[in-house]
């Protein structure tokens, strides 16, 4: 693994991955909070929660995940094995190149930055990346558009060079949100549903005609982040009706093409894509644990149909049940996002990812990804000064020991269970 120049790392660290802004107490403090960081903090200077408790204000929500992965677990058949001639392509998303760093993507010390990550995800066996290009990232009119293709192709070709499978996920920007980047500036205004189908159908020609990436998903989340962040509200068989009017617009030989949404969508969104001849895979996302049959259900409807199939997102949110009343917006709540930085969440994390890539094999997905990939490495130890930090701070904290631990070819204990599971299978 080659490590990234100190500069790019001071770049990196300060966009926070995610582009939440910098706050609270310096890098230096902060870095001393983490959980098997370079720099542990002193018994003096931190009371730390004992070894593997989960403190009280999350023992319910950890016991009803718990359970309810028990349950998934249950009901899967027990004679469950995967295709012996299937391959899973164990993934990750690359955060650190989500369009919403904005501008951070066109600096070179950061750009070395991304790279550390590709050889840090290469040396502990992942075999391919998930890359978001949102829209309208990729659209003519969107500023400076020629240098982020050529940041982008960039990108993909140094991918290439490490042997990595290039996903890319067509999705939708969160503009005016904590995740992006203050030089992301575009306004949508009074966006249609024809306006909008013309422009996803120019990012992904384009995407598909100059970085060539190995699968690329048109659209995603119509229940969820799409409406979310367009304010259009499809029905199964429009989001299906988009999905065709995009494929219908450019040459994409050598390039697996899909669209899909979350396991929390009504089923009818994936019998409607399952119809589309030119569509190549399904691809759903996995969020709240509670939804998880929806991946089981929509492999059988996309396999009956011929359909490849993909898990481009999965995540265990820490999310209570009264705490999902719209599940559409639950991809801006920070409070809930910061949940996840915290170590005795790790073997719950584990457990989600085994038992999801058991479903997958079994269901015939081809490619999974864990989204929050800086928690391979490190996460933030739970006490008396975390425990009140918001989201931008945490994700300081762990970004800050996510790189120390990887440039030490350190991993966390969820990254050790992924690194098995990609060796093994199980």
């Amino acid at each position: 693994m080659r490590p990234a120049p100190v500069a790019a790392f001071l770049v990196f660290v300060a966009v926070a991955l995610s582009c939440a802004p910098a706050a609270g107490p310096p890098l230096r403090q902060l870095t001393a909070l983490t959980h098997g960081s370079a720099h542990p903090a002193s018994a003096e200077t931190v009371a730390q929660q004992p070894a593997g408790q989960v403190p009280a204000e999350y023992r319910d929500l950890y016991d009803a995940l718990a359970a309810k992965l028990d349950a998934f677990e249950r009901a899967l058949p027990a004679d469950c094995r995967p295709d012996p001639g299937g391959k899973m392509i164990y993934a990750a998303e690359l955060l650190a190149a989500n369009c919403s760093v904005g501008e951070r993507l066109l600096n070179e010390q950061y750009y070395q930055g991304i790279l550390f990550w590709l050889d840090a995800f290469k040396s502990m066996g992942i075999s391919g990346v998930k890359i978001a290009i949102d829209y309208p990232f990729f659209t003519p009119d969107y500023p400076n558009n020629e240098a982020y293709v050529r940041a982008y192709k960039r990108l993909v070709q140094d991918c290439r060079s490490r042997g990595l499978t290039v996903f890319i996920a067509n999705g939708n920007l969160f503009l005016n949100s904590p995740f992006v980047d203050a030089s992301v500036r575009y306004s949508l205004g009074t966006l249609t549903l024809d306006k909008y189908r013309q422009g996803k159908r120019q990012s992904c020609s384009l995407e598909a005609a100059e970085l060539h990436p190995d699968y690329l998903t048109v659209a995603n989340e119509p229940s969820g982040a799409e409406a979310l962040n367009t304010g259009l509200n499809q029905s199964p068989a429009e989001f299906a009706e988009t999905t065709r009017f995009i494929l219908s617009g450019f040459e994409h030989s050598g390039t697996y093409v899909g669209s899909g949404t979350g396991t929390w969508s009504d089923m009818a969104y994936i019998r409607e894509l399952a119809r589309i001849q030119d569509l190549d895979y399904i691809d759903m996302h996995i969020y709240p644990v509670d939804y998880l049959q929806g991946a089981v259900d929509a492999a059988q409807i996309a396999k009956a149909a011929g359909k490849r199939l993909a898990l481009a997102e999965i995540g265990l949110y820490k999310v209570r049940a009264n705490e999902m009343a719209d599940l559409g917006k639950m991809a801006t709540q920070a409070t809930i996002y910061g949940r996840d930085a915290f170590s005795f969440w790790e073997p719950l994390d584990s457990r989600f990812l085994e038992i999801v890539s058991r479903m997958a094999r079994c269901n015939g997905y081809e490619f999974i990804s864990p989204f929050w990939s800086t928690y391979l490495y490190s996460y933030v130890e739970y006490n008396l000064q975390t425990q009140g930090l918001g989201y931008g701070q945490l994700s300081q904290i762990n970004n800050a020991a996510a790189y120390a631990n990887a440039r030490a070819g350190k991993l966390s204990g969820w990254g050790e269970t992924y690194k098995r599971l990609i060796s093994t299978g199980h």
